[in-house]
């Protein structure tokens, strides 16, 4: 049996550490290994954020990401507090706060630290990135 890996994102969305994350992730994928999560933290919340807008000759790594989530329905989770922190909100959070709009991309949701942990914990490797 393959094993199951969780994955966690603390790499910028311009960094080369979260494209190898996405690179490692569909890899995973395509050998038909199981990815239970992965999990965005610290300034790997960029990754979620809607409002990134590469030029037209950069990857568009938000849209591999969400591709994840359609092709292999691979729960793409962002920490609640650290979206918080860098100004990433989704509609429930927007009417909580009161904020003019929200900017999670579609595909990803908030979590908690929480979630992470019982994935990690069900998994049988986590990989850092």
């Amino acid at each position: 049996m393959n094993p199951t890996y969780v994955l966690i994102v603390n790499s910028d969305v311009n960094s080369q550490g979260a494209y190898s994350a996405y690179v490692f992730a569909k890899e995973l994928l395509k050998q038909q290994y199981k990815i239970s999560q992965v999990f965005f933290y610290q300034d790997g919340i960029s990754n979620t954020n809607a409002l990134v807008c590469p030029a037209s000759d950069e990857i568009n790594l938000v849209a591999l990401w969400q591709s994840l989530n359609i092709d292999f329905d691979v729960e793409l989770i962002c920490c609640v507090a650290a979206s918080l922190r860098r100004g990433v909100v989704d509609a429930a959070l927007q009417q909580e706060q009161q904020l003019a709009s929200f900017n999670l991309a579609q595909g990803f949701r908030l979590g908690g630290l929480g979630e992470f942990v019982a994935a990690s914990a069900t998994s049988d490797k986590l990989i850092q990135f």
